[in-house]
């Protein structure tokens, strides 16, 4: 396969990304693996997308660090492409992470031509587009999900944190990593006029209940095709510590020193979460993602670039990535079966 992973910017990918340990992957399974940065694409009137790409040069990398350092490196291969020509485009790119000031970035609509010209873009743009937000955990199920409330209005925030009457986060509904979510004790009124014009002042907010398990931190699992990752009997899952961008923390957490990721179980109530989630994300064709899970409900789902391949392969000593690529393979060649008809994967035949 030729694959090609649409990312932000090629200069500022780290080794422990994830685009890092699948291109990896995909490398040492024999594919044609590039990278495009998304400042770097072209779109003529025939619909034709051009990329300036970049990829290693052919040999053997024992570790990702190493195909990293090659991809950065002055011997790197840069070459103009169309992306049409390439049988995966591994989309990569949050547009919300964009510099503030910057116009809105065509990138997703770029992907969306592609994928009508028959070209599997993972995720699906029009699935990035409805998950854009976290008002997407709305759509689910309301026995897997904390209670919320979207709004700018400081006086209807303020009702339903009276009316929920137990702890809660503030955070902007755009989820553009990184930003600041506020804990608010029950019944607070200390700075809350503050910390809800600072949430506000550029869009709307999301009031969501507390849920007191995140104290120790979140469950991440990768989800592929609808369905937990496995590798033997290991499910892909683990422990995130408590968010450093949590504002004022809930009096349990606080002090607490815990490591950057851990083991965790996968029981009953993951299973019964990722069974809930699977006939939406496969409608929406969000084939790869990451869901962030307090208790017995959904925190966050990352459909733009799910994180979480470095950190399983350094607890479990488990090769999600090889995994994921393997499964590409499969769909490359259903699709290949099925061509020019409706996706086999979103009709359930696969």
């Amino acid at each position: 396969m030729r694959i090609a992973f649409l990312v932000p910017d090629v200069k500022l990918l780290q080794p422990s990304f994830g685009g890092i340990h699948l291109a990896w992957a995909a490398h040492r399974r024999g594919h044609e693996v590039c990278f495009v940065s998304s400042h770097d694409l072209s779109f003529l009137d025939d619909n034709t997308v051009l990329a300036s790409t970049v990829r290693v040069r052919a040999g053997e990398y024992r570790r990702p660090t190493d195909f990293h350092a090659a991809l950065l490196s002055a011997e790197a291969v840069r070459e103009e492409d169309a992306l049409s020509s390439f049988d995966v485009i591994f989309l990569r790119y949050n547009p919300l992470r964009e510099p503030r000031g910057e116009p809105p970035s065509p990138v997703i609509d770029f992907c969306w031509r592609l994928r009508v010209s028959g070209v599997l873009v993972v995720n699906d743009p029009e699935g990035v587009r409805r998950a854009w937000g976290r008002l997407y955990l709305a759509d689910l199920p309301a026995e897997v999900r904390a209670r919320s409330m979207v709004s700018r209005s400081p006086e209807a925030i303020k009702a339903f944190l009276r009316e929920l009457d137990k702890p809660a986060v503030l955070k902007p509904l755009a989820h553009a990593g990184g930003e600041k979510v506020f804990f608010l004790p029950r019944r607070q009124s200390k700075n809350l006029n503050s910390i809800i014009s600072t949430i506000t002042r550029d869009g709307y907010a999301l009031a969501q209940e507390y849920l007191p398990e995140a104290k120790d931190g979140e469950k991440r699992i990768l989800l592929l095709g609808g369905a937990p990752i496995r590798v033997g009997e290991q499910v892909a899952i683990y422990r995130r510590r408590p968010s450093q961008h949590l504002v004022g923390h809930a009096p349990s957490a606080r002090g607490t020193a815990m490591p950057r990721a851990g083991r965790c179980r996968f029981g009953a109530s993951e299973q019964r979460i990722c069974e809930l989630l699977r006939p939406k994300l496969l409608a929406d064709g969000l084939y790869f993602v990451s869901v962030d899970i307090a208790g017995d409900k959904v925190l966050e789902m990352n459909v733009f670039s799910p994180g979480g391949i470095h950190s399983l392969r350094e607890i479990y000593r488990i090769d999600v990535a090889t995994v994921i690529i393997r499964d590409l393979e499969r769909r490359a060649r259903l699709r290949a079966a099925y061509r020019g008809t409706a996706d086999p994967e979103a009709a359930g035949i696969a």
